[in-house]
């Protein structure tokens, strides 16, 4: 069983949803801006990610990725380095293939990169990953933008971000929300159960069966 990082201190309740409430992705320009070798590219990833997954979750790893070229999720690196459209892609795999199969991921992608650039397809991804996670924990959204479409929050806790004239989205674009929605919903049941959020929830069961149990 992989240990848990010692440079990683585990997150409060509290600390965890001031996280997310200032929760920031890296933004396709704000990614490296030169090709990096594998050990910086799974350093890099995991820096931006860790925080959001178990301790002792195995995030990413060099088979891992050599894995995702073999199955064409992911292009073939350049002379052993990975560049943006690169990291883009892991940091989406990442968050995505917790709840998808690797097959789903790969027509999910595909169709992205059929209707949008690549670079407007992750940051609507990753604007959709926080603001999902902001209206599970903090019942609040700091984007009121998702693309060209507003976001409809009047406040307080919500299961899924209400999307302005929702009906006009493409299908691809309705794909992106989904999987980033369930992205975020996978963070939040884990979390709930990690931090105790729901308090007695996940106490022992009784046993139902002893004997004297009230009629």
């Amino acid at each position: 069983m992989p240990r848990k990082d010692e440079h990683t201190p585990a997150l409060g309740e509290h600390e965890f949803v001031e996280l997310i409430r200032t929760l920031h992705l890296p933004r396709y320009a704000e990614l490296p801006p030169i090709d990096l070798y594998m050990d910086q590219v799974l350093t890099y990833v995991e820096e931006q990610l860790r925080p959001l997954v178990s301790a002792d979750e195995k995030l990413l790893t060099s088979s891992m990725v050599n894995n995702y070229v073999k199955q064409h999720v992911l292009p073939t690196p350049r002379r052993k380095r990975y560049g943006r459209e690169h990291v883009a892609r892991l940091i989406a795999i990442c968050l995505l293939k917790r709840t998808f199969s690797i097959g789903d991921i790969q027509r999910l992608l595909d169709a992205q990169a059929a209707t949008h650039e690549l670079g407007t397809a992750y940051d609507f991804f990753c604007t959709t990953v926080e603001e999902s996670l902001r209206v599970l924990f903090c019942g609040t959204v700091t984007s009121h933008k998702l693309g060209a479409w507003a976001i409809e929050h009047e406040g307080g806790f919500a299961f899924a971000l209400k999307v302005a004239n929702a009906a006009e989205l493409s299908p691809e674009r309705r794909m992106a929300i989904s999987a980033a929605t369930c992205a975020a919903n996978k963070i939040y049941v884990e979390k709930c159960s990690e931090l105790s959020i729901l308090g007695g929830a996940f106490a022992e069961p009784q046993d139902n069966n002893a004997e004297g149990e009230p009629k």
